[in-house]
């Protein structure tokens, strides 16, 4: 299942805590969770950014920014994140519920 992870950094975190989190974090292989597979993994100037990746359970899902958060208290000011796939495949869907709902 593919999941969008929206996050913003906090920046109150200072830039080379931010950094030693995140090579503690790829060094050892804690990120990406074991069955985790990232598609894209953007960021921005203002230090927020998106994460596209695809996971089989909700433990793995869950674990994907977990990791962040357990390794520095207050790395991210916001986060949301939840299934997805693309609009072109959202599109037939919707309209075949409209079509149930018409048809009910």
């Amino acid at each position: 299942m593919e999941f969008l992870a929206y996050w913003e950094l906090n920046e109150n975190m200072p830039e080379q805590e931010r950094l030693s989190i995140a090579n503690k974090l790829m060094e050892s292989g804690l990120f990406p969770p074991e069955g985790v597979t990232i598609f894209r993994w953007d960021s921005t100037p203002d230090l927020w950014g998106t994460l596209i990746f695809e996971a089989d359970t909700a433990e793995q899902a869950q674990r994907t920014l977990n990791v962040w958060r357990s390794a520095g208290a207050g790395f991210f000011k916001f986060t949301k994140m939840a299934p997805s796939m693309p609009v072109q495949d959202v599109i037939p869907i919707s309209a075949n519920i409209q079509e149930a709902l018409g048809s009910a």
